[in-house]
């Protein structure tokens, strides 16, 4: 318990301690970017952390065409940022 200025006692609800390095991974989703942004959408009301990325992945059959991927990360919790940074 802490107390604040107007000395009523506040529980901690999170400590330093309660966090790794990074939160851990639920799920990795290969979708469309339409796709994705509806999933971030979605993660943002559960409360969960996500990493989108994109990429480019040529294509087996043909070296001269390429396919977009769109990379989604959910994450347990959104990371936690030092004050620091």
């Amino acid at each position: 318990m802490s107390t604040t200025d107007e000395g009523l006692e506040v529980e901690t609800l999170l400590s330093e301690e309660d966090f790794d390095d990074e939160p851990r991974l639920i799920a990795t989703h290969y979708c469309g970017p339409d796709e994705a942004i509806e999933m971030v959408k979605a993660a943002q009301l559960l409360g969960l952390g996500v990493k989108l990325s994109n990429r480019i992945r040529p294509d087996d059959e043909d070296s001269e065409s390429a396919t977009e991927e769109w990379l989604l990360d959910i994450f347990e919790t959104p990371p936690v940022v030092d004050a620091e940074d």
